[in-house]
C-alpha cells in the first residue's frame, strides 16, 4: 500500500509502532494458544460423528423396512388430511350453490349461507347483490 508521497507504509507503521522479531513471535504463539484448542476441539469432533455414522449405518441398513413404512403411513396421513381440507371446500361450495339454486330467501338456511358466502369471500358475488 503506498501513500500519496510515494513511500509504502505498513499498517504498523500506521500506529506509529515499529513490528520487531520479539513481538511476531509473541503474536504467532498468541495465535498458536488461541486456534489450537479449536482445531483439536473440531478434530475431536469429527472424529466422533464418523464414528457415530460408522455405527449407525448398519443399523439404518437394518431397520429400514421400519423407517420406510413409517414414512408411508406419515405420508398417506398428511395425503388423507390434504383430500379432507379439499372436499370441506367443495361441499362449502356445493351448499352455496344449492341455496342460490332453490333461491333461499328467510329463516336459518338463509343466514348460513349469507354467512358461508362472507366467510369465502364472495362478499361482492351475484348471491348478495341480486338481494
Amino acid at each position: 500500500m503506498e501513500n500519496h508521497e510515494g513511500r509504502r507504509r505498513d499498517i504498523s507503521r500506521i500506529d506509529g509502532e515499529k513490528t520487531t522479531g520479539s513481538s511476531a513471535v509473541l503474536a504467532t504463539v498468541a495465535a498458536v494458544a488461541v486456534a489450537g484448542p479449536l482445531v483439536g476441539l473440531m478434530s475431536f469432533s469429527l472424529v466422533a460423528t464418523v464414528t457415530l455414522f460408522l455405527i449407525v449405518s448398519p443399523l439404518i441398513l437394518i431397520f429400514s423396512p421400519v423407517l420406510m413404512a413409517a414414512v408411508a403411513i406419515l405420508l398417506v396421513a398428511v395425503v388423507g388430511v390434504g383430500v379432507d381440507a379439499v372436499m370441506w371446500v367443495l361441499g362449502i361450495a356445493a351448499l352455496v350453490c344449492c341455496g342460490r339454486e332453490i333461491g333461499v330467501r328467510t329463516g336459518v338456511a338463509e343466514r348460513m349461507v349469507e354467512s358461508v358466502v362472507r366467510e369465502l369471500g364472495y362478499g361482492r358475488s351475484r348471491y348478495l347483490r341480486n338481494k
